[in-house]
């Protein structure tokens, strides 16, 4: 039987211009990871099972990056920089409409389980790294995001954004 990790070494090994695809639970859950424990069966597959419990607690979302608009840069704060899903589906029905190359990326929620709104907290505000899981801290409530800029970044600021179901 096949687990997360085996999944992920086939996939990476598969060869040039092979469409096989690695499912987005187990994608994500690998970008959390540092690049060297990518390598380590152990902690791939607790990393795809923390994740994993981490969805059915509604302790993650998908964010996508919409920063340019007729060529000109939105900043972050602006609504429509940001989308945020409850799911992978979700981000999916909005692409199939929207921007059907679009892509969303999993990030975990600090501070409980989503509600109708995240609070976004990004430390390089010209960063376009979205994939890159330290690119944003999302949070449950405006409260554990401010109580996390206190200690954290106390000049740092966040932003709203709704969540799309």
């Amino acid at each position: 039987m096949t687990d997360a990790f085996d999944r992920w070494i086939e996939w990476a090994k598969k060869p040039p211009g092979e469409r096989r695809g690695l499912p987005s639970d187990i994608y994500a859950s690998l970008m959390s990871l540092p690049k060297e424990d990518r390598a380590d069966r152990q902690k791939v597959n607790a990393a795809v099972a923390h994740h994993a419990e981490l969805r059915r607690n509604e302790r993650t979302v998908w964010v996508y990056l919409n920063d340019y608009d007729r060529g000109m840069q939105r900043k972050v704060g602006d609504p429509k920089c940001v989308k945020v899903f409850a799911s992978d589906d979700a981000a999916n029905r909005w692409f199939d409409e929207h921007d059907p190359e679009g892509v969303a990326w999993e990030y975990e929620i600090e501070g409980g389980r989503r509600q109708t709104s995240v609070w976004i907290y990004l430390a390089d505000e010209s960063s376009r790294a979205i994939g890159d899981s330290s690119w944003a801290k999302l949070f449950a409530s405006k409260q554990s995001a401010e109580k996390w800029l206190e200690k954290n970044a106390p000049s740092g600021k966040v932003c709203e954004y709704p969540i799309e179901k």
